[in-house]
């Protein structure tokens, strides 16, 4: 299926719909870049579900459109995006820093008395309650290179650097996150209210799993998975991880621990 966009009560879903999965897979992009970017790699059905990125005012397709300024901007504005589609089944994903908007928009739910999320997937990051992780969350954002950090990457990761004006735009969106994820705070009060899988990277040097876990029993429950990989692996959707996820929402009576990857 060719990835489309379709407008869903003043947000965008990448991909369109849910449709008529057993259940919808709500994924969250990645700090300083939009749904396409982080999920272009993704298949379009995990397991028995169906993938649903989530694309923000701001990015991409959307970049003539002001940025939401606050995690809780984001919350109120994918509760509207999405309250159509909370009567199936449902999970939020995301990676690294996008885990504390899923922290978010699950707390907007509550208060609204939707229903909540099965499961909150969180990929690199650790405990939510311990503040934040990473390098980047503690540079100093006046002096930081955000040009070079994204030249930096795509290097990295493609072999090659991208244009001037394609890295400038690129910045200023990382840059953006970054001010508006050093305004979050979250104490473990009150407990994450849905079950939460961490999902640490075997390579990974951003965010080691020697960090991503333990400690969660301070603000959630949660269960622990290792996946060979390194920090961007994630943006690949390796198969290891779309299996864990599939077998993660079986229903109780269906599930089947042999088709989790996971090692303590």
């Amino acid at each position: 299926m060719s990835p489309t966009t379709r407008s869903v009560t003043g947000a965008t879903m990448l991909r369109a719909e849910p449709g008529d999965g057993e259940f919808a897979l709500f994924a969250f992009p990645y700090a300083g870049v939009g749904a396409s970017a982080t999920y272009h790699a993704w298949p379009r059905e995990i397991g028995d579900g169906v993938l649903c990125p989530l694309q923000p005012p701001g990015r991409e397709d959307r970049t003539d459109e002001a940025p939401l300024r606050t995690h809780r901007e984001f919350a109120d504005a994918t509760v509207a995006a999405i309250s159509g589609y909370v009567d199936r089944r449902y999970a939020f994903i995301g990676h690294c820093g996008a885990f504390p908007y899923l922290v978010e928009t699950t707390f907007r739910l509550q208060e609204a008395g939707l229903p909540l999320p099965e499961r909150l997937f969180c990929s690199s990051w650790g405990p939510a309650h311990r503040g934040l992780y990473g390098r980047l969350s503690f540079v100093d954002l006046e002096t930081f290179d955000a040009v070079a950090e994204i030249q930096d990457i795509c290097l990295a990761r493609m072999g090659f650097t991208l244009p001037a004006d394609h890295a400038e735009l690129a910045a200023r969106s990382l840059l953006f996150d970054m001010r508006v994820e050093r305004g979050y705070a979250y104490d473990g009060e009150p407990r994450i209210p849905v079950p939460v899988t961490v999902i640490g990277w075997s390579a990974d040097e951003v965010v080691p799993p020697s960090v991503v876990w333990p400690g969660w029993e301070g603000c959630a429950d949660a269960d622990f998975h290792l996946l060979d990989g390194d920090h961007w692996s994630y943006l690949e959707g390796p198969p290891e991880l779309a299996a864990l996820v599939a077998a993660a929402m079986k229903p109780a009576a269906e599930f089947d621990d042999s088709a989790v990857v996971s090692r303590e």
